[in-house]
């Protein structure tokens, strides 16, 4: 079925529309909240909320701009909702939150997996910020009003975020040690 054809038909709650809006758009949608979120379990559930939040709202898309973007911004912000209530993302001082990080010794010698793995590992704060700016394209201000933080917070956390990154995997001590704990933690694949 075709993007507008599956759009016009949701619009009119028809069930085989909106059975292939979900078939189509769901692996996307779900790829979206395992960046967001830390656990499978909890990913699953911002995409079940997600997809009701989408074909709920579904009028409220005027056929402006793509509709897979459209989707994916409701996905985020349904994600962040579902972050806040549960109070794990929650702002403070950025140095207290930042004197709090552990210290592990970088490696270069990382899979894909090792990185999307230690990426899951960082606190809630710097995760979304960076998923925000680096893969969503969120600029700094529009991160700062989603996230009710300044714009100068937004450049900390992000820039603060690349800084653990870099530092993580920056030289080949302890990497074996490293890679299994960042394994053993986040047992999951991100799409």
């Amino acid at each position: 079925m075709k993007e507008q054809s599956i759009i016009k038909g949701c619009k009119r709650r028809d069930r085989i529309s909106q059975k292939a809006f979900v078939d189509t758009y769901s692996g996307f949608m779900h790829g979206v909240c395992m960046r967001y979120m830390k656990r499978p379990d909890v990913a699953q559930d911002a995409l079940q909320e997600s997809l009701v939040q989408v074909l709920n709202g579904i009028d409220k898309y005027k056929e402006r701009g793509k509709f897979k973007a459209w989707v994916k911004t409701v996905t985020v912000m349904k994600c962040l909702d579902l972050l806040r209530k549960e109070r794990r993302f929650k702002y403070s001082d950025i140095d207290e939150i930042y004197s709090g990080l552990p210290t592990v010794t970088p490696t270069f010698d990382f899979t894909l997996e090792d990185i999307k793995a230690f990426f899951m590992e960082l606190p809630d704060n710097y995760r979304v910020a960076l998923n925000m700016f680096l893969i969503e394209g969120y600029s700094h201000k529009e991160i700062g009003a989603v996230l009710d933080i300044s714009e100068s917070s937004s450049r900390s956390l992000v820039s603060r975020g690349r800084k653990l990154i870099k530092e993580r995997f920056k030289s080949e001590e302890n990497a074996e040690e490293v890679r299994m704990s960042a394994l053993r933690s986040v047992n999951l694949k991100i799409i």
